[in-house]
């Protein structure tokens, strides 16, 4: 049976939690990708997209009709990237190096 309490002998390691500013700028940064990620299908399903148009023979101007290209494009357009993002992270380099 597992003893779910601490050992005495122990140490306790308290892991800190970043200041609530950081964490604000590191989501504010990140939120578009999480947000594509999770509407983005699976690898497999892309690659098969990729070799449908492929196969159909679209290449250069054509590709952009194709599966693949409408469905990435479809989730950038709707879910774009924040803007002013390089001095959010400007802002978050000065706030994680103490300055």
């Amino acid at each position: 049976m597992k003893n779910d309490f601490p050992d005495p002998e122990q140490p306790v390691i308290e892991i800190p939690q970043p200041p609530e500013e950081v964490v604000i700028l590191m989501h504010e940064i990140n939120q578009h990708q999480h947000k594509r990620q999770f509407l983005y299908e699976n690898v497999e399903e892309q690659l098969d997209k990729l070799y449908r148009d492929i196969n159909a023979g679209l290449f250069g101007e054509q590709a952009k009709t194709g599966e693949f290209f409408t469905h990435i494009h479809t989730i950038k357009s709707q879910i774009t990237k924040v803007e002013n993002i390089e001095e959010k992270k400007a802002q978050l380099e000065q706030l994680m190096s103490g300055e």
